[in-house]
């Protein structure tokens, strides 16, 4: 999910390459913790790697021409931080759903379909098994984001705390 989120806050190149975007929260911290190697380094697991290209700005001008990595403690960092960034949309969001009336399900829906974090092709040369999976998929985000509205709210108004 949060893979999907970083993709939805930069978006990717023809090549599928994500385009880090200078002068955003999230965009200066991955530019911030950049780390230079003499030469590339090559992760056991590749599988959940993302490629991200940096602007041409003044704080990439000494990285350029340069092999860049971030060590794992940036990684939580940077995890840490996509993670907060979410949640502070998140809850943005739903606050401005719940003061126009709408249905925490409809938020919630609403929310990840703008955030393009389920895939919502449906194509006839779909698989049912591949299509079911991702109907699964989508019932259990749209579930545990129903779980964080109803705990946001619970917080604001304060009954829960109250309990």
């Amino acid at each position: 999910m949060y893979a999907d989120y970083l993709a939805y806050l930069f978006p990717s190149d023809a090549d599928g390459v994500l385009k880090v975007a200078s002068g955003t929260i999230l965009g200066d911290l991955l530019i911030a913790h950049c780390r230079e190697a003499p030469r590339p380094i090559f992760s056991v697991d590749q599988s959940d790697l993302i490629s991200l290209r940096l602007p041409q700005c003044e704080a990439t001008q000494n990285l350029r021409n340069k092999f860049l990595f971030y060590n794992a403690g940036d990684m939580l960092q940077l995890n840490r931080a996509l993670k907060s960034l979410f949640d502070l949309d998140f809850a943005g969001y739903y606050r401005k759903g719940q003061a126009a009336n709408f249905s925490k399900k409809d938020i919630v829906e609403a929310f990840i379909t703008s955030r393009h974090l389920i895939t919502t092709d449906c194509f006839d040369a779909l698989n049912k098994r591949i299509y079911r999976r991702q109907q699964r998929e989508a019932a259990s985000l749209v579930k545990r984001l129903v779980r964080k509205a109803y705990y946001i709210d619970e917080s604001i108004n304060g009954d829960g705390i109250q309990k």
